[in-house]
C-alpha cells in the first residue's frame, strides 16, 4: 500500500511541475505585452496621427482602382 502513496505523490508533484513549466513562460509573456500595451494610449496614438498630416500626401499620388474587368 505504501507504493501507491509514492506513485500518487510523484504523479501530483510531476503534474504541478509540468503545469508550472508550461504556464510560467506564458505568464511572463503576457506581463511583457501588458507593459508594451501601456505605451499605446489614446494620447500616444493621437500624437502619432497628428504628426502625419493629410496635406503632406496629395490626392494625385494615391493609387486609384480601375473599374474595368
Amino acid at each position: 500500500m505504501d507504493s501507491y502513496y509514492f506513485v500518487i505523490g510523484v504523479t501530483v508533484i510531476g503534474f504541478f511541475a509540468l503545469a508550472a513549466a508550461l504556464l510560467v513562460p506564458v505568464y511572463f509573456f503576457l506581463k511583457k505585452e501588458e507593459r508594451v500595451a501601456e505605451n499605446w494610449t489614446d494620447e500616444t496614438i493621437a500624437d502619432a496621427n497628428s504628426t502625419v498630416s493629410e496635406e503632406s500626401v496629395p490626392d494625385a499620388t494615391l493609387p486609384s482602382r480601375s473599374q474595368g474587368s
